[in-house]
């Protein structure tokens, strides 16, 4: 169960990391600086949030219980 837990943050982590930075925070097409404002004011929170996911998925594999218990 930890191991798929731990998985699945890595997954949402990185997902929302792609997610905010190229679909939100990084317009493409752009044809000068005034036009390159994000879409959504708070995709830096948003990428920040996929990288603090991601890295907090090792604290949940080592937090929870091993089923077969100590070796």
């Amino acid at each position: 169960m930890r191991r798929g837990l731990a998985i699945g943050m890595i997954i949402v982590g990185i997902a929302l990391m792609v997610i905010s930075y190229f679909g939100l925070a990084a317009p493409w097409g752009a044809d000068s600086v005034a036009n390159s404002d994000p879409r959504l004011q708070f995709a830096p929170l948003l990428f920040v949030l996929g990288v603090m996911m991601a890295f907090g998925s090792a604290l949940v594999y080592e937090m929870l219980p091993d089923k077969s218990g100590p070796k």
